[in-house]
């Protein structure tokens, strides 16, 4: 996400764009994208609006089915694959980058933390877990010293950034030496155009290219990609592709 100051935005007008531009399988949703509309709305609102009216509406549902949100990352995001490569320890230092509101830290043992650009507005309406340390920030400037974390998490974030190289290596930056990094991001087959709140459409050969000399791979799958809400809630709507990978700071 751009480094701006972010919007003080009405509970109306959140629930009114949420409504209109993010709820999964909704008739608006589904006509904007038959008459190809659908792209202009973040350009219209600021792309910081529409990630706020989700996860406004996501919130709540979060808070109720968090166990439905475990079985959506052990199905579509290899948690399981991950754990397994991923030594995890109550002294482990684990960073989540782009952590939204259900980040997967509420899964983690360790000293958890948490950036997000929009973390004070989410702590507005929803209440993070008290051991989880969750602060503004934005990954092309990771507000953490050198060699500060030994897992760092980025999931379904790296093409919302404005920069990916630079996050990327803030994210070695950041990690100790041998730190794992567990990357989660949405892949296109070519560059396509997408919209304000995702300016990047990454091939995988651009995920190679962004993670060479930096990391090697220990576990890399692709998944097929659904936004979790679709998950929870039912509608289980497919809208592409991810990759999943575990790779080791060189």
């Amino acid at each position: 996400m751009n480094q701006a100051v972010t919007p003080s935005v009405s509970k109306a007008r959140l629930s009114l764009i949420g409504r209109l531009t993010q709820h999964p399988g909704s008739p608006v949703k589904r006509m904007l994208k038959r008459l190809k509309l659908h792209k202009l709305f973040p350009f219209l609102i600021n792309k910081y609006f529409a990630e706020l009216s989700f996860q406004r509406l996501w919130a709540p549902i979060f808070v109720q089915n968090k166990a439905k949100v475990i079985e959506y990352w052990k199905r579509y995001r290899c948690y399981d694959d991950i754990m397994q490569r991923v030594p995890m320890t109550d002294q482990t230092t684990v960073l989540d980058v782009g952590c939204g509101v259900s980040t997967i830290l509420h899964f983690l043992p360790g000293k958890r933390y948490g950036i997000d650009p929009l973390a004070d507005e989410y702590a507005k309406f929803y209440a993070y877990p008290s051991e989880l340390n969750i602060r503004k920030g934005f990954g092309e400037s990771i507000p953490f010293p050198d060699a500060f974390c030994d897992v760092v998490f980025s999931s379904n974030m790296l093409d919302h950034t404005t920069d990916p190289a630079k996050t990327v290596s803030e994210i070695h930056r950041v990690l100790k030496p041998d730190g794992r990094f567990v990357l989660i991001v949405e892949i296109f087959p070519s560059k396509e155009q997408r919209d304000l709140a995702h300016p990047h459409s990454l091939t995988r050969d651009d995920v190679h290219a962004l993670l060479s000399g930096k990391f090697q791979v220990l576990f890399e799958k692709t998944s097929p990609w659904m936004l979790v809400i679709s998950y929870v809630t039912g509608t289980n709507e497919l809208e592409g592709e991810q990759l999943i990978a575990v790779l080791k700071k060189i």
